[in-house]
């Protein structure tokens, strides 16, 4: 999100440039076409939408992964929704990564890291999730063809600039190349299909993610203020606790006009929030690193190394299911009829947590992962068994066994009457000189 102050410039070179290592990252046809094999592996409980616009000749399509992990039966609109973005911004490419491990995690492809299991284990089956893992495809392509500080779309369009509230005023540092908001609110393809999404699909919970520090933002991005009524103060006391828990209390909270440097105009989060009505309507910034010059913008938006971008990756993600734990809680508090709908999901409720996510309330340390599962294990009953809970049943059944044979043996006439067999036997040989034990 956060914008650079050297301008987009393809044939800008520095010898210290750092560039995108894609056997780290993926390129955006092996990303995108790995989100939909995840989805066709998990058909009852993922589905893919295409959604392409075009507006004066300019066009673009959007992958929208609908994830309803309690199955698409039933009504879905009485669960909680939730709207996802990646990749607004071309350059930030760290964040189409997240969603694909979130929805790795989601497929249980990919272990889960969550403090409360239980509470997640009921809410998932009840919670319907729209992921669109890159909204900027045609900025990426330019990314990926050289020019590394991108973040606009593939005709020069700020799309987070290009939302109606507070649309088109302009700060006095005020850059075109970083944040041009386009000839009139919602004159691009790609704000005009998330626009489209958020009113046919009435999220109660919006998700921006981008890059550039790290941030738990809230509105407000054109003013520096959040709201102050009893939503808002739920909605910021659930940001500070999830930056105490996994931030080390190092990421900022608030507004985002208040902490990124400047204001931002015409952004989705503020017009979602305020236009939409969606109760909780936050933008995530899951990395930064401000030391590295200006012109070097992939190192600026994006880890460098295996080791940096998997510790961003599960940090987020945990974020992201802490969050999700806390949700119907602080809906609760909302004073909107849209969030006043009953969200009382807890451990006690007599709501059974579905088959899926019986995993979930294993006693160990780590979860046990479901569905199709990495590293050679074969999927067997929905992915509850993996090879060491197959060794661990036969092992259990085994002493059971041993167990009921005991029983029967010390229950039974022949039992007894080898009991005295034995006990004659010795008396007898003691009785010979043969030294016995015992008293």
């Amino acid at each position: 999100m956060c914008q650079g102050k050297l301008e987009s410039n393809p044939t800008y070179t520095r010898a210290n440039i750092t560039m995108p290592d894609y056997q780290i990252y993926h390129r955006m046809d092996e990303l995108l076409g790995e989100v939909d094999a995840l989805v066709d592996r998990h058909p009852g409980i993922m589905r893919r939408d295409m959604m392409e616009a075009t507006v004066d000749g300019y066009s673009t399509k959007m992958s929208v992964v609908s994830v309803s992990p309690g199955g698409f039966d039933g009504k879905l609109d009485e669960k909680l929704r939730i709207l996802l973005n990646f990749g607004e911004h071309a350059r930030e490419l760290v964040t189409s990564e997240l969603a694909l491990r979130l929805l790795s995690m989601l497929g249980g492809e990919h272990n889960l890291t969550v403090d409360n299991r239980t509470r997640l284990a009921h809410i998932l089956p009840h919670t319907v999730m729209k992921i669109i893992p890159m909204e900027n495809v045609n900025g990426r392509v330019k990314v990926e063809a050289g020019d590394l500080c991108e973040r606009k779309n593939g005709r020069g369009v700020d799309t987070n600039r290009n939302w109606k509230v507070d649309w088109g005023k302009k700060e006095k540092d005020y850059n075109p190349n970083e944040e041009y908001p386009g000839t009139a609110p919602f004159s691009e393809p790609e704000t005009r299909i998330l626009h489209q999404l958020v009113k046919e699909f009435a999220p109660q919970v919006w998700v921006n993610v981008h890059s550039g520090m790290e941030a738990l933002f809230m509105p407000y991005d054109h003013k520096k203020m959040v709201p102050n009524d009893s939503g808002g103060v739920a909605v910021r006391n659930l940001l500070q606790v999830l930056n105490e828990q996994h931030c080390q209390g190092r990421c900022a909270v608030g507004s985002g006009g208040a902490f990124v440097g400047y204001l931002s105009h015409g952004t989705a989060t503020d017009y979602i929030y305020d236009v939409a009505k969606v109760p909780i309507a936050l933008t995530l910034e899951i990395f930064g690193d401000e030391k590295t010059p200006d012109e070097d913008c992939f190192r600026m938006f994006n880890p460098v190394s295996y080791n940096q971008l998997e510790e961003v990756l599960a940090k987020w993600s945990t974020i992201f299911f802490a969050l999700l734990v806390n949700l119907p809680k602080t809906l609760s508090s909302m004073p909107s009829t849209i969030a006043a709908t009953s969200w009382d999901i807890s451990e006690s409720s007599s709501l059974r947590p579905l088959k899926q996510f019986e995993y979930l309330y294993n006693g160990s340390g780590e979860l046990k992962k479901l569905g199709r599962v990495w590293h050679g294990m074969d999927t067997v009953s929905e992915g509850l068994r993996t090879p060491d809970t197959e060794a661990s049943l036969q092992y259990y059944l085994l002493f059971c066994l041993m167990l009921l044979i005991m029983s029967w043996f010390r229950c039974s006439r022949r039992y007894k009457r080898l009991f005295f067999y034995i006990r004659s036997v010795s008396r007898r040989s003691c009785s010979k000189g043969v030294r016995c034990l015992g008293p």
